[in-house]
């Protein structure tokens, strides 16, 4: 047991540590200035920090949260980035890698394989990428393309590199595989790419309908590349899975993750937005939300219990969902335009987007 909380306590600290790296791109991407020149300073009175002032956590605490010359108020981003780091290194190597069984606990710790690692690894990565982008939406309301543009790469890099291998090892057990039609429609890279290309181009298609609408966007352009990245990420790790042998479980993937942005976006804004089409009395708006609500709720609890297993049940409900989805966006974009409503309502979407992402790789089996 002893060796299990070493290992979970050594991923702990090498998360943190990540973490404290993490608000320095995120700060640094802000103010644009190199994330490795000039060293660690006080954004208050700019005074080079000391080593022991950069003890992840720790030294939040030990300061009492505030800066060691200046003593001005540290932001709770610090540990709140780091501690978030920490658990997820540690929730996805508990998820991916398996260390434990539900039967010895800590007492006994499984074989890790390969496969494992790389799988973990991958997604490691991806968290840097997640963080990176939520914190700097957050803070600047912006997506800097140094962040996105990496993520997609890294799907499709990993596609890639897993097609490469099970090729080779393919062909040293079995020999040349036939090289057909199918061969190509079943490669990982396909997949990633595809979803990709998906996630973007559905972004961009509710986002430009705000601009033939109303002359704004609905969404920024930061946020397709997000959707992109999603889909080349998710992409990756469905095609690579021998679970999934066509398409469209990856397409139903990238739309529920995209929903449920959605939701968790709706769920944030939603008392403001109630309170904003009470106060104006926009009953069409205000009927549409909560109807489109409801429907993602059930739709939701349908994929959850299988109940749109059939294509033609799962198309309907989809195209359904996606209408009145467009309908609810464009009367909120109408709505928010006719009575200058966007302040104090309007908040990054690509948080939500993040949030949606890590919740589908912690429950979707890959």
């Amino acid at each position: 047991m002893l060796f299990s909380l070493v290992v979970l306590g050594f991923i702990f600290i090498i998360g943190l540590a990540i973490g404290s790296f993490l608000n320095v791109v995120i700060l640094r991407t802000v103010s644009e200035e190199s994330i490795v020149f000039p060293a660690s300073k006080c954004p208050k009175c700019q005074t080079p920090l000391k080593w022991y002032h950069n003890i992840p956590l720790l030294s939040y605490l030990f300061l009492r949260g505030k800066c060691a010359y200046c003593h001005e108020h540290i932001s709770w981003q610090y540990p709140i980035v780091e501690l978030l780091t920490g658990c997820l290194f540690v929730g996805l190597f508990l998820r991916f890698c398996t260390p434990f069984d539900a039967f010895f606990g800590l007492s006994v710790m499984n074989p890790i394989s390969w496969s494992q690692v790389i799988v973990y690894l991958f997604s490691l990565v991806i968290t840097f990428f997640f963080i990176t982008i939520a914190g700097t939406d957050i803070i600047e309301k912006k997506v800097s393309d140094a962040h996105t543009i990496p993520l997609i790469a890294i799907g499709l890099l990993y596609s890639i590199l897993y097609s490469i291998i099970t090729f080779v090892a393919y062909t040293k057990a079995n020999g040349m595989p036939k090289i057909n039609l199918d061969f190509f429609l079943t490669c990982p890279v396909l997949y990633s790419a595809a979803a990709g290309i998906l996630g973007f181009l559905i972004m961009e298609a509710i986002s430009r309908l705000g601009l033939l609408l109303v002359g704004a966007r609905a969404f920024g352009e930061g946020d397709s590349y997000i959707a992109a990245g999603l889909g080349t990420v998710f992409g990756a790790l469905l095609g690579c899975s021998a679970m999934y042998t066509n398409f469209l479980p990856i397409f139903q993937m990238l739309v529920l993750v995209l929903v449920l942005s959605g939701v968790i976006q709706i769920l944030v804004t939603l008392p403001l937005l109630f309170k904003k089409l009470f106060q104006n009395k926009d009953w069409v708006t205000l009927g549409s939300l909560s109807a489109f609500i409801i429907y993602i709720i059930l739709y939701l609890y349908a994929q959850y219990a299988n109940w749109l297993t059939n294509n033609i049940a799962y198309w309907t409900s989809t195209v359904i969902l996606v209408l009145l989805g467009i309908f609810t966006c464009v009367k909120l974009i109408l709505g928010l335009k006719e009575n200058n409503a966007e302040k104090g309502l309007y908040l990054p979407f690509g948080p939500a987007m993040i949030l949606a992402g890590f919740i589908m790789l912690f429950t979707v089996v890959f």
